[in-house]
């Protein structure tokens, strides 16, 4: 029985440390969209602002619900945190690269 009390009692913590990670990539790609240039956005067709709410509100979700049990909304936040720093994040790298 201990056995898998520890088990629920690892995944919980795995849980916890892989939801802090989210929470720190969303906090961190907010701040890089905000002291992006506008234009940067503009070239990819993306919205800057859109993104900083985006990712400041998967941000604030986590921590806000997830403690009150509402589970699923990690998810959210790691689907728009991963489509930031996979597809929107290399595009404004690039546009930037080739602005000079």
């Amino acid at each position: 029985m201990d056995v898998v009390i520890y088990g629920f009692l690892a995944l919980s913590w795995m849980l916890l440390v892989i939801e802090a990670a989210i929470v720190i990539l969303a906090v961190v790609g907010a701040i890089q969209a905000a002291l992006t240039r506008e234009d940067a956005f503009y070239v990819i067709d993306r919205k800057k602002q859109n993104w900083i709410l985006a990712l400041g509100g998967s941000a604030l979700g986590i921590v806000l619900l997830v403690p009150l049990g509402i589970q699923f909304v990690w998810i959210i936040g790691a689907v728009v945190v991963g489509v930031y720093w996979q597809d929107v994040r290399p595009g404004i790298r690039e546009a930037l690269g080739n602005a000079q």
